[in-house]
């Protein structure tokens, strides 16, 4: 079962990769986008690595208007964003942290408004900061983890 969430916002306002990445750092967590020569727009997904621990997750990129239409609960909020990206995982706590701290940075960088399609939901920076100790807790609960921190 995969898991979508979307930040809608204005593309001339998006900061590059390394940017996100310093913002991320700088509220204490060990990050880092793999694929750093990519645009955050392009498409291609992300490799990223959270205390030690390797995820990837797929990202699709739309107009913002396009996927609003697909889903009412968005449409009020709808103002002059013009892109949308959709990252899309699946049981995955890494990426779900990692997904969470780049919707930080959106938020912090580009004012992006933040879906979880699953649920209907909106998120709130607020909400991503308190969720994020909850994915790197389950995280650090999983073998996969345990064995990567070994090597």
């Amino acid at each position: 079962m995969s898991m979508t969430q979307v930040a809608i916002f204005r593309k001339s306002e998006l900061p590059k990769i390394e940017k996100i990445e310093k913002d991320i750092q700088s509220l204490g967590h060990d990050f880092e986008i793999r694929n750093k020569q990519d645009s955050i727009l392009s498409g291609k997904g992300f490799e990223c690595t959270i205390n030690g621990c390797q995820t990837y997750f797929e990202t699709y990129i739309a107009e913002a208007i396009d996927v609003v239409s697909e889903f009412e609960f968005m449409k009020a909020d709808l103002t002059n964003e013009d892109v949308a990206i959709s990252f899309v995982y699946g049981a995955d706590f890494a990426a779900g942290a990692c997904i969470g701290l780049i919707s930080i940075a959106l938020i912090d960088n580009c004012e992006a408004k933040i879906y979880y399609l699953d649920d209907e939901m909106k998120y709130t920076r607020e909400m991503l900061i308190n969720d994020t100790p909850l994915f790197l807790g389950e995280l650090l609960k999983t073998d996969k983890h345990k064995s990567n921190r070994a090597i």
